[in-house]
Protein backbone atom coordinates (compact mmCIF):
# COMPACT_ATOMS: atom_id res chain seq x y z
CA UNK A 1 0.00 0.00 0.00
CA UNK A 2 1.33 3.51 -0.84
CA UNK A 3 1.13 6.12 1.99
CA UNK A 4 0.16 9.84 0.74
CA UNK A 5 3.11 11.70 2.51
CA UNK A 6 0.78 14.98 2.78
CA UNK A 7 -2.55 12.57 4.39
CA UNK A 8 0.62 11.01 6.49
CA UNK A 9 1.50 14.66 8.04
CA UNK A 10 -2.47 15.60 8.47
CA UNK A 11 -3.10 12.81 10.43
CA UNK A 12 -0.02 13.03 12.67
CA UNK A 13 -1.10 16.44 13.28
CA UNK A 14 -4.54 15.61 14.43
CA UNK A 15 -2.88 12.66 16.85
CA UNK A 16 -0.88 15.32 18.22
CA UNK A 17 -3.38 17.81 18.78
CA UNK A 18 -5.80 14.82 20.34
CA UNK A 19 -3.00 14.42 22.20
CA UNK A 20 -2.60 17.71 23.88
CA UNK A 21 -6.09 18.26 24.02
CA UNK A 22 -6.56 15.90 26.01
CA UNK A 23 -3.93 16.70 28.72
CA UNK A 24 -5.03 20.07 29.03
CA UNK A 25 -8.74 18.77 29.01
CA UNK A 26 -7.12 16.26 32.28
CA UNK A 27 -5.39 19.03 33.47
CA UNK A 28 -8.37 21.22 33.58
CA UNK A 29 -10.20 17.89 35.31
CA UNK A 30 -7.34 17.72 38.31
CA UNK A 31 -7.82 21.42 38.79
CA UNK A 32 -10.85 21.69 38.89
CA UNK A 33 -10.99 18.30 41.81
CA UNK A 34 -7.92 19.85 43.56
CA UNK A 35 -10.39 23.48 43.70
CA UNK A 36 -13.70 21.27 44.82
CA UNK A 37 -11.54 19.75 47.46
CA UNK A 38 -9.84 22.57 48.81
CA UNK A 39 -6.22 21.27 48.08
CA UNK A 40 -4.12 22.38 50.48
CA UNK A 41 -1.52 24.70 49.44
CA UNK A 42 1.44 25.64 51.98
CA UNK A 43 1.50 29.70 51.57
CA UNK A 44 5.61 28.91 51.43
CA UNK A 45 6.84 30.17 47.86
CA UNK A 46 9.83 31.70 46.42
CA UNK A 47 8.57 35.21 47.07
CA UNK A 48 8.75 34.50 51.09
CA UNK A 49 11.58 35.46 53.21
CA UNK A 50 14.14 32.39 53.94
CA UNK A 51 14.02 31.21 57.78
CA UNK A 52 17.31 30.92 59.46
CA UNK A 53 17.77 28.51 61.88
CA UNK A 54 18.30 28.45 65.94
CA UNK A 55 21.94 26.69 66.47
CA UNK A 56 20.80 23.27 68.89
CA UNK A 57 22.86 22.42 71.78
CA UNK A 58 21.83 19.51 73.72
CA UNK A 59 21.42 20.21 77.53
CA UNK A 60 23.85 18.22 79.84
CA UNK A 61 24.25 20.03 83.35
CA UNK A 62 24.96 16.72 85.60
CA UNK A 63 22.11 16.80 88.74
CA UNK A 64 19.48 18.53 87.54
CA UNK A 65 16.59 17.46 85.15
CA UNK A 66 14.09 19.24 82.41
CA UNK A 67 11.01 21.33 84.09
CA UNK A 68 7.95 19.96 82.11
CA UNK A 69 9.06 16.89 80.89
CA UNK A 70 6.80 14.56 79.84
CA UNK A 71 4.69 12.61 82.74
CA UNK A 72 4.50 9.87 81.12
CA UNK A 73 6.33 6.55 80.87
CA UNK A 74 7.55 7.99 76.84
CA UNK A 75 9.56 4.45 76.92
CA UNK A 76 6.14 2.34 76.88
CA UNK A 77 5.55 3.59 73.27
CA UNK A 78 9.00 3.83 71.65
CA UNK A 79 10.06 7.19 72.39
CA UNK A 80 12.42 9.09 73.56
CA UNK A 81 12.74 12.57 75.18
CA UNK A 82 15.86 15.25 74.83
CA UNK A 83 15.85 18.88 76.02
CA UNK A 84 18.17 21.45 73.55
CA UNK A 85 19.41 24.39 74.69
CA UNK A 86 18.49 27.47 71.54
CA UNK A 87 20.19 30.19 70.41
CA UNK A 88 19.85 32.40 67.63
CA UNK A 89 19.27 36.08 66.27
CA UNK A 90 15.60 37.31 65.86
CA UNK A 91 13.66 40.07 64.21
CA UNK A 92 11.43 41.97 65.55
CA UNK A 93 8.47 42.96 64.12
CA UNK A 94 5.63 45.67 63.45
CA UNK A 95 1.67 44.81 63.65
CA UNK A 96 2.65 41.25 64.81
CA UNK A 97 -0.01 41.78 67.15
CA UNK A 98 -3.48 40.40 68.40
CA UNK A 99 -6.83 40.92 65.94
CA UNK A 100 -4.70 42.30 63.25
CA UNK A 101 -5.23 40.85 59.82
CA UNK A 102 -2.03 42.21 57.80
CA UNK A 103 1.06 40.89 57.12
CA UNK A 104 3.86 42.28 59.81
CA UNK A 105 6.86 44.39 58.78
CA UNK A 106 10.39 43.87 59.84
CA UNK A 107 11.80 46.69 62.06
CA UNK A 108 14.94 45.56 63.07
CA UNK A 109 16.82 42.46 63.25
CA UNK A 110 20.03 41.00 65.61
CA UNK A 111 18.57 40.65 68.70
CA UNK A 112 20.01 37.66 70.17
CA UNK A 113 17.84 34.97 72.58
CA UNK A 114 18.76 32.22 73.96
CA UNK A 115 15.89 29.39 75.41
CA UNK A 116 15.31 25.52 74.77
CA UNK A 117 12.82 23.03 73.28
CA UNK A 118 11.91 19.49 74.47
CA UNK A 119 11.97 17.29 71.54
CA UNK A 120 9.85 13.75 72.07
CA UNK A 121 11.22 11.42 69.04
CA UNK A 122 9.79 8.18 68.20
CA UNK A 123 12.10 5.18 66.76
CA UNK A 124 13.23 5.62 62.90
CA UNK A 125 10.72 2.97 61.55
CA UNK A 126 7.45 4.54 63.51
CA UNK A 127 8.29 8.46 62.38
CA UNK A 128 5.17 9.61 60.14
CA UNK A 129 7.09 12.38 58.61
CA UNK A 130 5.23 14.96 60.53
CA UNK A 131 7.08 17.34 63.46
CA UNK A 132 4.08 18.69 65.57
CA UNK A 133 5.59 21.76 67.35
CA UNK A 134 3.81 23.28 70.73
CA UNK A 135 3.99 26.43 72.00
CA UNK A 136 3.88 26.57 75.75
CA UNK A 137 1.41 27.65 77.45
CA UNK A 138 2.66 30.53 80.29
CA UNK A 139 -0.59 30.73 82.06
CA UNK A 140 0.09 29.65 85.33
CA UNK A 141 3.67 31.27 85.12
CA UNK A 142 5.45 28.44 83.63
CA UNK A 143 5.67 26.14 80.89
CA UNK A 144 2.97 23.88 80.31
CA UNK A 145 2.19 21.93 77.36
CA UNK A 146 -1.13 21.69 77.13
CA UNK A 147 -1.95 20.60 73.92
CA UNK A 148 0.27 17.38 74.48
CA UNK A 149 -1.51 16.74 77.54
CA UNK A 150 -4.69 16.24 76.01
CA UNK A 151 -3.47 14.21 72.76
CA UNK A 152 -0.16 12.92 73.87
CA UNK A 153 -1.30 9.33 73.45
CA UNK A 154 -2.84 9.70 70.03
CA UNK A 155 0.62 11.73 68.84
CA UNK A 156 2.93 8.71 69.80
CA UNK A 157 0.85 6.04 68.79
CA UNK A 158 0.29 7.21 65.10
CA UNK A 159 4.36 8.41 65.01
CA UNK A 160 4.58 12.17 65.66
CA UNK A 161 7.95 13.89 66.26
CA UNK A 162 7.11 16.03 68.92
CA UNK A 163 8.52 19.75 69.99
CA UNK A 164 7.64 21.79 72.72
CA UNK A 165 9.37 25.28 72.27
CA UNK A 166 9.81 28.04 75.12
CA UNK A 167 8.56 31.29 73.62
CA UNK A 168 7.58 33.59 76.04
CA UNK A 169 9.65 35.79 78.48
CA UNK A 170 6.85 34.58 81.37
CA UNK A 171 8.46 30.74 80.81
CA UNK A 172 11.71 31.35 80.70
CA UNK A 173 12.47 33.26 83.71
CA UNK A 174 10.52 30.64 85.78
CA UNK A 175 12.53 28.17 83.93
CA UNK A 176 15.71 30.43 85.34
CA UNK A 177 14.22 30.62 88.97
CA UNK A 178 12.99 27.10 89.11
CA UNK A 179 16.82 25.72 88.14
CA UNK A 180 19.91 28.54 87.81
CA UNK A 181 22.15 25.97 87.21
CA UNK A 182 20.25 24.76 84.38
CA UNK A 183 18.57 27.56 82.56
CA UNK A 184 20.62 30.89 84.31
CA UNK A 185 21.95 31.90 81.10
CA UNK A 186 18.46 31.87 79.01
CA UNK A 187 17.19 34.93 77.95
CA UNK A 188 14.74 35.98 75.20
CA UNK A 189 13.94 39.60 76.26
CA UNK A 190 14.06 42.98 74.04
CA UNK A 191 13.59 46.55 73.87
CA UNK A 192 9.69 46.88 72.78
CA UNK A 193 9.40 50.58 71.94
CA UNK A 194 9.18 50.76 68.25
CA UNK A 195 11.64 53.57 66.91
CA UNK A 196 9.35 54.87 64.60
CA UNK A 197 6.11 55.49 66.07
CA UNK A 198 7.66 54.97 69.78
CA UNK A 199 4.63 52.97 70.94
CA UNK A 200 4.72 49.23 71.57
CA UNK A 201 5.97 46.47 69.35
CA UNK A 202 4.55 43.54 71.11
CA UNK A 203 1.36 43.86 73.28
CA UNK A 204 0.90 40.80 76.12
CA UNK A 205 -2.62 40.48 75.69
CA UNK A 206 -2.72 38.73 79.32
CA UNK A 207 -4.50 39.94 82.33
CA UNK A 208 -1.75 41.35 85.21
CA UNK A 209 0.81 41.04 82.73
CA UNK A 210 4.31 43.39 82.57
CA UNK A 211 6.06 40.52 80.25
CA UNK A 212 5.77 41.16 76.69
CA UNK A 213 7.63 38.89 73.93
CA UNK A 214 8.80 40.75 70.38
CA UNK A 215 11.37 38.04 70.10
CA UNK A 216 8.70 35.24 70.20
CA UNK A 217 7.72 34.87 66.39
CA UNK A 218 11.42 34.33 65.42
CA UNK A 219 12.44 31.87 68.31
CA UNK A 220 9.11 30.06 67.18
CA UNK A 221 10.10 29.61 63.56
CA UNK A 222 13.36 29.36 63.93
CA UNK A 223 13.61 26.61 66.34
CA UNK A 224 11.31 24.64 64.43
CA UNK A 225 13.00 25.10 60.90
CA UNK A 226 16.38 23.85 63.08
CA UNK A 227 14.66 20.51 64.16
CA UNK A 228 13.02 20.28 60.04
CA UNK A 229 16.69 20.56 59.09
CA UNK A 230 17.96 18.06 61.80
CA UNK A 231 21.57 19.01 60.80
CA UNK A 232 24.34 17.25 63.15
CA UNK A 233 26.22 18.12 64.93
CA UNK A 234 23.02 18.23 67.67
CA UNK A 235 21.00 16.14 64.70
CA UNK A 236 18.12 16.40 67.25
CA UNK A 237 15.92 13.96 65.10
CA UNK A 238 18.74 11.31 64.50
CA UNK A 239 17.69 9.41 61.77
CA UNK A 240 14.56 10.90 60.97
CA UNK A 241 13.32 12.70 57.68
CA UNK A 242 10.65 15.49 58.52
CA UNK A 243 8.63 16.32 55.48
CA UNK A 244 5.95 18.57 57.13
CA UNK A 245 5.78 20.62 60.28
CA UNK A 246 2.17 21.54 62.16
CA UNK A 247 1.72 24.26 64.83
CA UNK A 248 -0.19 23.28 67.62
CA UNK A 249 -0.91 25.56 70.73
CA UNK A 250 -3.82 26.01 73.45
CA UNK A 251 -5.41 28.91 74.88
CA UNK A 252 -3.00 31.63 75.73
CA UNK A 253 -0.44 30.09 73.01
CA UNK A 254 -3.61 29.57 70.32
CA UNK A 255 -4.12 33.27 70.26
CA UNK A 256 -0.06 33.86 69.68
CA UNK A 257 -0.71 31.23 67.38
CA UNK A 258 -3.30 33.22 65.65
CA UNK A 259 -1.53 36.21 65.62
CA UNK A 260 1.47 34.23 64.37
CA UNK A 261 -1.09 32.50 61.03
CA UNK A 262 -1.57 36.04 60.31
CA UNK A 263 1.35 38.32 60.73
CA UNK A 264 3.57 35.86 60.11
CA UNK A 265 3.36 32.66 58.19
CA UNK A 266 2.92 35.08 54.99
CA UNK A 267 5.83 36.28 55.32
CA UNK A 268 7.69 32.95 55.74
CA UNK A 269 5.13 30.27 54.69
CA UNK A 270 7.08 27.94 57.23
CA UNK A 271 4.44 25.92 58.87
CA UNK A 272 2.21 23.32 56.61
CA UNK A 273 -0.64 23.89 59.05
CA UNK A 274 -1.85 24.38 62.22
CA UNK A 275 -4.18 23.12 65.36
CA UNK A 276 -5.56 25.06 67.85
CA UNK A 277 -6.87 24.31 71.16
CA UNK A 278 -9.38 26.81 72.50
CA UNK A 279 -9.07 29.07 70.18
CA UNK A 280 -7.79 30.57 66.75
CA UNK A 281 -8.77 34.17 66.80
CA UNK A 282 -10.27 35.50 63.70
CA UNK A 283 -7.82 34.01 60.88
CA UNK A 284 -6.93 35.33 57.62
CA UNK A 285 -9.12 34.14 54.21
CA UNK A 286 -5.93 34.91 51.91
CA UNK A 287 -3.89 31.90 53.19
CA UNK A 288 -4.29 28.57 52.00
CA UNK A 289 -2.54 26.95 55.35
CA UNK A 290 -4.71 24.63 57.04
CA UNK A 291 -6.07 25.30 60.40
CA UNK A 292 -8.34 23.25 62.70
CA UNK A 293 -9.55 25.03 65.87
CA UNK A 294 -10.92 22.68 68.95
CA UNK A 295 -13.14 25.07 71.29
CA UNK A 296 -14.65 24.04 74.58
CA UNK A 297 -17.67 24.84 75.51
CA UNK A 298 -16.14 26.73 78.62
CA UNK A 299 -14.41 29.27 76.09
CA UNK A 300 -17.08 29.22 73.64
CA UNK A 301 -19.45 30.70 76.19
CA UNK A 302 -17.60 33.33 77.60
CA UNK A 303 -16.06 34.49 74.19
CA UNK A 304 -18.25 33.23 71.41
CA UNK A 305 -16.91 31.61 68.37
CA UNK A 306 -15.54 34.99 65.01
CA UNK A 307 -16.82 34.60 61.94
CA UNK A 308 -13.99 32.07 60.39
CA UNK A 309 -14.61 33.28 56.40
CA UNK A 310 -12.05 30.71 55.06
CA UNK A 311 -12.20 27.74 53.03
CA UNK A 312 -9.35 26.90 54.67
CA UNK A 313 -9.78 27.02 58.59
CA UNK A 314 -12.26 25.15 60.59
CA UNK A 315 -13.66 25.33 63.90
CA UNK A 316 -15.15 22.72 65.84
CA UNK A 317 -16.78 23.60 69.37
CA UNK A 318 -17.12 20.35 71.97
CA UNK A 319 -20.61 20.22 74.01
CA UNK A 320 -20.03 19.77 77.67
CA UNK A 321 -16.00 20.48 77.65
CA UNK A 322 -14.37 22.47 79.50
CA UNK A 323 -11.40 24.81 79.08
CA UNK A 324 -8.89 21.83 80.15
CA UNK A 325 -10.62 18.37 80.49
CA UNK A 326 -10.18 16.06 83.12
CA UNK A 327 -7.63 13.97 81.00
CA UNK A 328 -5.16 16.71 80.58
CA UNK A 329 -5.70 18.41 84.31
CA UNK A 330 -5.13 15.30 85.64
CA UNK A 331 -1.65 14.67 83.69
CA UNK A 332 -0.60 18.57 84.54
CA UNK A 333 -1.23 18.12 88.20
CA UNK A 334 1.06 14.81 87.99
CA UNK A 335 3.66 17.11 86.07
CA UNK A 336 3.42 20.00 88.01
CA UNK A 337 3.59 18.39 91.56
CA UNK A 338 6.31 16.30 90.48
CA UNK A 339 8.21 19.60 89.56
CA UNK A 340 7.10 20.99 92.63
CA UNK A 341 7.43 23.88 90.20
CA UNK A 342 4.04 25.62 91.76
CA UNK A 343 4.94 26.69 95.25
CA UNK A 344 2.04 28.07 97.62
CA UNK A 345 2.24 29.38 101.13
CA UNK A 346 2.96 25.75 102.79
CA UNK A 347 4.67 23.47 99.86
CA UNK A 348 4.30 22.42 96.26
CA UNK A 349 0.13 22.85 94.67
CA UNK A 350 -1.07 20.93 91.90
CA UNK A 351 -2.41 22.76 88.95
CA UNK A 352 -5.95 22.18 90.47
CA UNK A 353 -5.11 23.63 93.76
CA UNK A 354 -3.19 27.06 92.15
CA UNK A 355 -6.78 27.51 90.38
CA UNK A 356 -8.13 28.39 93.81
CA UNK A 357 -11.54 27.21 95.56
CA UNK A 358 -14.08 26.57 93.27
CA UNK A 359 -17.74 25.90 94.58
CA UNK A 360 -17.85 22.42 92.73
CA UNK A 361 -15.68 19.51 92.62
CA UNK A 362 -13.83 17.41 91.20
CA UNK A 363 -12.63 19.85 88.92
CA UNK A 364 -12.65 19.56 84.79
CA UNK A 365 -15.54 17.90 82.77
CA UNK A 366 -14.95 14.36 82.00
CA UNK A 367 -15.66 15.33 78.28
CA UNK A 368 -12.87 13.82 76.41
CA UNK A 369 -11.80 16.89 74.55
CA UNK A 370 -8.70 14.58 73.68
CA UNK A 371 -10.37 13.05 70.89
CA UNK A 372 -11.58 15.43 69.37
CA UNK A 373 -7.75 17.20 69.24
CA UNK A 374 -6.62 13.61 67.66
CA UNK A 375 -9.11 14.14 65.14
CA UNK A 376 -7.94 17.85 64.29
CA UNK A 377 -4.37 16.73 64.53
CA UNK A 378 -4.81 13.83 61.42
CA UNK A 379 -7.20 15.61 60.08
CA UNK A 380 -4.82 18.89 59.76
CA UNK A 381 -1.70 16.52 58.59
CA UNK A 382 -4.22 14.62 56.03
CA UNK A 383 -5.08 17.71 54.67
CA UNK A 384 -1.32 19.16 54.05
CA UNK A 385 -0.42 15.74 53.00
CA UNK A 386 -3.29 14.54 50.70
CA UNK A 387 -5.70 17.55 50.27
CA UNK A 388 -8.51 15.98 51.86
CA UNK A 389 -9.91 18.87 53.83
CA UNK A 390 -11.06 18.36 57.56
CA UNK A 391 -14.62 18.31 58.58
CA UNK A 392 -17.15 21.37 58.40
CA UNK A 393 -17.25 23.89 61.04
CA UNK A 394 -19.20 22.28 64.08
CA UNK A 395 -20.65 25.30 65.84
CA UNK A 396 -23.40 25.80 68.77
CA UNK A 397 -26.77 27.01 67.59
CA UNK A 398 -26.81 30.55 68.79
CA UNK A 399 -29.76 33.35 69.85
CA UNK A 400 -29.75 36.42 67.92
CA UNK A 401 -27.76 37.61 70.67
CA UNK A 402 -24.95 36.08 70.12
CA UNK A 403 -25.37 33.77 73.63
CA UNK A 404 -25.16 29.83 73.23
CA UNK A 405 -28.62 27.84 71.96
CA UNK A 406 -29.88 25.58 75.36
CA UNK A 407 -32.71 22.71 75.45
CA UNK A 408 -34.93 23.00 78.95
CA UNK A 409 -31.89 20.85 80.67
CA UNK A 410 -29.57 23.60 80.18
CA UNK A 411 -27.47 21.60 77.64
CA UNK A 412 -25.66 23.28 75.10
CA UNK A 413 -27.50 22.63 71.54
CA UNK A 414 -25.20 21.75 68.68
CA UNK A 415 -21.46 21.24 68.47
CA UNK A 416 -19.88 18.21 68.49
CA UNK A 417 -21.26 15.83 70.49
CA UNK A 418 -19.41 13.40 72.07
CA UNK A 419 -20.61 10.18 74.57
CA UNK A 420 -19.23 11.40 77.40
CA UNK A 421 -21.73 14.14 76.83
CA UNK A 422 -24.85 12.53 75.63
CA UNK A 423 -24.14 9.26 77.55
CA UNK A 424 -22.30 10.36 80.38
CA UNK A 425 -21.40 8.78 83.75
CA UNK A 426 -21.46 12.18 85.98
CA UNK A 427 -22.38 15.64 85.90
CA UNK A 428 -20.56 17.27 83.37
CA UNK A 429 -19.89 20.89 83.80
CA UNK A 430 -18.20 23.28 81.46
CA UNK A 431 -17.60 25.89 83.60
CA UNK A 432 -17.42 26.23 87.54
CA UNK A 433 -18.03 28.84 90.16
CA UNK A 434 -16.13 31.19 91.65
CA UNK A 435 -13.14 33.55 91.16
CA UNK A 436 -9.91 33.41 89.29
CA UNK A 437 -10.19 31.19 85.99
CA UNK A 438 -12.99 29.15 87.92
CA UNK A 439 -15.14 29.89 84.96
CA UNK A 440 -13.09 27.87 82.32
CA UNK A 441 -12.43 24.82 85.13
CA UNK A 442 -15.50 23.00 84.87
CA UNK A 443 -16.29 19.78 87.12
CA UNK A 444 -17.12 16.40 87.31
CA UNK A 445 -19.81 14.64 89.76
CA UNK A 446 -19.68 10.87 89.24
CA UNK A 447 -23.36 9.62 89.36
CA UNK A 448 -24.07 6.55 91.60
CA UNK A 449 -24.45 3.14 90.47
CA UNK A 450 -28.65 3.93 91.53
CA UNK A 451 -28.69 6.79 89.40
CA UNK A 452 -27.00 4.88 86.63
CA UNK A 453 -29.40 2.71 86.58
CA UNK A 454 -31.98 5.50 86.76
CA UNK A 455 -31.03 6.91 83.77
CA UNK A 456 -30.23 4.33 81.79
CA UNK A 457 -32.02 1.11 82.95
CA UNK A 458 -30.04 -1.56 81.27
CA UNK A 459 -26.23 -1.79 80.42
CA UNK A 460 -27.31 -2.77 76.62
CA UNK A 461 -29.61 0.56 76.84
CA UNK A 462 -26.02 2.69 77.60
CA UNK A 463 -23.65 1.15 75.22
CA UNK A 464 -26.89 1.44 72.39
CA UNK A 465 -26.52 6.00 73.44
CA UNK A 466 -22.97 5.30 73.23
CA UNK A 467 -22.87 3.71 69.85
CA UNK A 468 -25.12 6.52 68.68
CA UNK A 469 -23.22 9.55 69.13
CA UNK A 470 -20.31 7.48 68.24
CA UNK A 471 -21.74 6.96 64.97
CA UNK A 472 -22.24 10.29 64.07
CA UNK A 473 -19.00 12.05 65.24
CA UNK A 474 -17.21 9.45 63.51
CA UNK A 475 -19.20 9.68 60.22
CA UNK A 476 -18.79 13.55 60.31
CA UNK A 477 -15.36 13.23 61.03
CA UNK A 478 -14.73 14.83 64.74
CA UNK A 479 -13.39 11.24 66.07
CA UNK A 480 -11.13 8.48 64.85
CA UNK A 481 -12.15 5.30 64.03
CA UNK A 482 -9.52 4.22 66.76
CA UNK A 483 -10.45 6.04 69.49
CA UNK A 484 -14.47 5.27 68.94
CA UNK A 485 -13.24 1.66 68.95
CA UNK A 486 -11.70 2.61 72.25
CA UNK A 487 -14.51 4.47 73.73
CA UNK A 488 -16.67 1.36 72.80
CA UNK A 489 -14.42 -1.11 74.15
CA UNK A 490 -14.35 1.41 77.47
CA UNK A 491 -18.11 1.27 77.97
CA UNK A 492 -18.87 -2.69 77.35
CA UNK A 493 -16.58 -3.22 79.87
CA UNK A 494 -18.09 -1.15 82.19
CA UNK A 495 -21.39 -1.91 84.64
CA UNK A 496 -23.61 1.28 83.66
CA UNK A 497 -26.83 0.73 83.74
CA UNK A 498 -26.54 -2.84 85.29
Amino acid sequence: MTINPSRSRIAKRRFTTLIRGLGIGLALIALTNSLAMGVAHSDAGPHHMTVSEAVLVPVNVPGTTPLAAAAVNLSQYGYSEREYYAEGSAHRYRGAVSNSLKTAEIIDAGWHYKTRVLVRTPRPGAFNGTLVVEWANVTVGQDIDFAWAESYDHLMRAGYAVAVVSAQRVGVEHLKRWSPARYGDLDVAADNTDPATNGPVDVCGMPNCAQVDPLSWDVMTQIAASLKANKAPAQPLPGRTVKRVLAMGESQSAGRLSTYYNAIQPLYGFFDGFVFLDRASQLRADLRTPAVSVDSEAWSTMFPAKTVGSSFVRHWEVAGSSHASLDAGTYVDRMVLRDQSIMGPSGPLSFSSAIGDCAIKPYFSAVNTKVVLNAAVESVNRWVTTGKPAAPSSYFDRAQAGSIARDSDGQVVGGVRLPSFTAPTSANHAGNIGAGLCFLVGAHVPYSADQLHDMYGTHRRYLKQVDAALKVAKQDGYVLPGDAWAIRSEAARSSVGS
